[in-house]
């Protein structure tokens, strides 16, 4: 019986999707960007399919039918390069990243990528599908060329829109905000004039940066290769990390699927040294405070470890924080709060006893928190964490906090606001119910595109011509260049000509 089971759901397998070897690229710098693409691996393997995954960070599992290439010129490469004090930086104000590290990282991490013999052996392999990292595929577009097969996007950074625009996807200024500043897509005027001169900056910035992206592509794969941004303009499909109630309505092509919260799972029971730590607390309750992935805590200043340390001694809860270094250095730690390395994110925001959420403001912990309807408080570090930050503030889900201003009382007051202000949670729970309301679940529909492009060898029927066209084709500004051209040649044609002869007539029929 059981054998008939497992031959059935194997004819069941073949018959939606005739099994594929997919390659899955990022460059992304900080782990968050693996996990979507974990997830639909660990949806697409069980039904046959084969997925290699080239990435920066070491595997940490293993799946049949998934195999993790970490080319150790890539890992090196992100390591040192992120090696920095985001926090101090933010509490500075400081830029966390000079212009010359956002220009440098895109043609840099390309070079240290594909002059590793990891990288150019999948060269020799082949291929039916890649999926590549929407942030920062540039490079990763050179290795599609070379293989020749469709690829498709997951946009990993949910409020960037950069790559979905080369798609044809209208991303207007007036109602699109760069996805690293703290506005959301209803501006004022004077918002609308930021938003623009920012995304005009950075769109200038990405020429010269993609140039050298573009040298690094032609000396390592060939001078044959095409410029990256027609490359790019050839996507198949976008899977993007979003969905209306968590960033924002946008009007999407049909190669465009929002899967936010691709990653979201039920909580299950915690392990029993943080069950008891919590038990502990009784009905009070307890504050969970993490600042993810890219955010190392152990990094911080000594003294906003010291303004958090002085803020949970002041709390009637007790605290499971996120803290990399060992306890032994922590000499002040309050007796109500409980360190760890990793914390099992997802089945703390889940428990019944978490009163409220500490983070940084990035964007799979908000997606996190909404889908086990938690508050929270944010304080936004660097990239998206603004922009983030900015949505859960206007959905009434979270109250923002400024690193450069932060003091004990504002963070104590902050906490205790939004566990007693019956607004905050309400609102969690309200964004969650919708969030969670969708026909299919985003894996289901993550995995549906998937297979979909494969069976229609790369679906270009979904394509757009607007990707075809550059921005003044794009918003008529050719056309209205145009018709202003021929009224100035239609007026300075009529003064030259008609104006004469209009006089003359008038003075013969005066004599």
């Amino acid at each position: 019986m059981k054998l008939q089971i497992l031959l059935l759901a194997g004819l069941l397998v073949a018959s939606c999707c005739s099994a594929a070897d997919i390659l899955m690229i990022t460059m992304g710098g900080t782990k968050s960007h693996k996990i979507p693409f974990w997830e639909l691996a660990k949806g697409l393997v069980p039904r046959g399919h084969n997925i290699t995954f080239l990435n920066g960070f070491p595997a940490d599992f293993t799946l049949h039918g998934l195999q993790e290439v970490t080319p150790s010129g890539l890992v090196e490469y992100i390591r040192n390069y992120t090696n920095w004090d985001l926090l101090g930086a933010r509490m500075r104000g400081d830029l966390p990243l000079s212009v010359w590290d956002v220009f440098r990282y895109p043609w840099q991490i390309c070079d240290a990528t594909l002059e590793d013999k990891e990288t150019m052996d999948l060269l020799g392999r082949k291929f039916d599908l890649l999926i590549l990292d929407g942030a920062f595929p540039e490079c990763a577009l050179g290795l599609v060329y070379r293989l020749g097969v469709p690829f498709m996007y997951i946009n990993t950074v949910g409020f960037y829109t950069g790559t979905m625009a080369l798609a044809g996807n209208p991303t207007p200024y007036s109602t699109t905000p760069a996805f690293y500043r703290p506005l959301t897509d209803d501006m004022n005027f004077l918002e609308r004039v930021s938003n623009t001169i920012c995304r005009m900056f950075t769109e200038t910035l990405i020429v010269p940066t993609m140039m050298m992206v573009q040298h690094m592509v032609r000396r390592h794969l060939g001078s044959d290769v095409p410029s990256v941004w027609e490359l790019g303009r050839n996507v198949s499909f976008i899977l993007q990390n979003g969905q209306a109630s968590v960033t924002y309505p946008r009007p999407l092509l049909p190669n465009v699927a929002e899967i936010a919260c691709i990653h979201c799972k039920p909580a299950v029971a915690l392990p029993k040294d943080l069950e008891d730590f919590i038990a502990g607390a009784g009905e009070s309750g307890f504050i969970y405070v993490s600042m993810g992935s890219s955010v190392k805590a152990a990094n911080m200043p000594d003294h906003l470890r010291k303004l958090l340390t002085q803020t949970f001694a002041r709390l009637p809860y007790r605290v499971l924080w996120k803290y990399e270094a060992s306890p032994a250095l922590l000499t002040d730690l309050p007796a109500n709060v409980k360190i760890g390395r990793w914390l099992p994110q997802q089945d703390i925001l889940g428990h019944r006893k978490l009163r409220a959420f500490v983070t940084h403001g990035g964007l799979l912990s908000m997606f996190e928190t909404v889908y086990h309807g938690v508050p929270v408080v944010t304080m936004p570090v660097f990239c998206d964490h603004d922009a983030n930050a900015a949505k859960a503030s206007t959905d009434g889900y979270a109250l923002k906090l400024d690193l450069e201003t932060l003091t004990t009382e504002k963070l104590v007051r902050a906490i205790h606001k939004v566990i007693h202000d019956p607004k905050y949670r309400k609102e969690a729970k309200r964004r969650q119910i919708l969030l969670k309301d969708q026909r299919s679940t985003p894996l289901e529909t993550a995995i549906y595109w998937t297979e979909y492009v494969i069976r229609h060898n790369g679906a270009y029927h979904l394509q757009s011509p607007a990707r075809n066209l550059n921005f003044l084709q794009y918003y008529c500004i050719d056309q209205i260049l145009f018709f202003i051209a021929v009224v100035y040649l239609m007026r300075a044609l009529t003064r030259l000509y008609l104006s004469p002869k209009i006089v003359q007539l008038t003075k013969e029929k005066l004599h």
